[in-house]
């Protein structure tokens, strides 16, 4: 492993319903594996902690379970990302999926499309800066499946974007399409270890359950890979000025198709649209 990557481990631990203490201690298990292994981030599914269905288990993010993570992540020396049902003071329920650092440094994401009845939304991307020049970006479950949500974590910098994910969904192709397209990494965390995976900034899945080792799939992140990837020269070529309809609802700008009709010397009628930051013409 040369200096400018950066290794992390996907982890599927056979989490229990109702019993977060055990769940934690679990965590903490194979993070000590992870060590060993030269990781420096372990990613675990959303619930690894406790479900939308067990109310027992949701706290705030500064709760005895959180600070028992953090407490195994300082004794190990390998960041983890884990995830719960956040309670707010004020009483709201929120999908939540936290990255605690050894030295105390952690970082929350509110999932923003939540399937759960009685759970809140969040409002706002989560990307920011780790060890080793790689931006993190978070995204949970059903947030992965718009597509302007990853682009928009690519676009505030992520190298690597962490996906937990639970359920029946199979994410394999769509995130293998979507790291492609971003030039990204992706860290697949399941509930089903079998779905797990980590793929490249070329869309190339690197690791899968089929290679796991102690429970664990494994690869290295590197920033300069991501940035030579064809994904991100593409996105060199953006023209913002064009995607003003991407943020409305509807047809922002219908056009009525030309109806079809004979021309001269066999040529075909052609319709086009001229598009402006304000208007359409055509």
């Amino acid at each position: 492993m040369d200096a400018t990557s950066f290794r992390i481990a996907v982890i599927a631990p056979e989490s229990r319903h109702g019993d977060a203490a055990r769940n934690c201690a679990l965590i903490a298990g194979k993070l000590a594996d992870a060590a060993r292994q030269g990781v420096r981030l372990a990613v675990f599914p959303p619930s690894s902690i406790g479900g939308p269905d067990d109310d027992a288990s949701a706290e705030p993010f500064d709760g005895p379970f959180i600070r028992a993570i953090a407490a195994a992540v300082d004794e190990t020396g390998v960041a983890a990302g884990v995830g719960w049902i956040e309670r707010t003071e004020d009483g709201r329920r929120y999908d939540s999926y936290a990255i605690c650092f050894p030295g105390g440094a952690r970082v929350r994401h509110r999932m923003l499309h939540p399937a759960h009845r009685g759970l809140h939304s969040g409002n706002r991307f989560t990307v920011f800066a780790a060890p080793g020049g790689v931006r993190i970006g978070i995204l949970i479950g059903a947030d992965n499946d718009v597509v302007e949500n990853v682009r928009m974590t690519a676009l505030m910098g992520a190298t690597l974007l962490i996906a937990p994910m639970r359920g029946d969904h199979s994410p394999r192709a769509t995130l293998a399409v979507r790291a492609a397209d971003n030039g990204m990494y992706i860290a697949c965390s399941h509930a089903s270890g079998e779905q797990a995976l980590i793929v490249g900034p070329d869309g190339r899945v690197l690791a899968r359950h089929a290679n796991a080792r102690d429970g664990m799939i494994v690869a290295n992140v590197r920033p300069s890979v991501a940035e030579a990837s064809a994904g991100q020269r593409a996105r060199a070529a953006r023209r913002p000025d064009l995607y003003g309809p991407l943020t409305r609802q509807g047809d922002a700008y219908p056009i009525a198709p030309e109806t079809e009709r004979t021309m001269p010397r066999g040529s075909l009628p052609l319709s086009f649209a001229v598009v402006g930051r304000h208007r359409v013409t055509g």
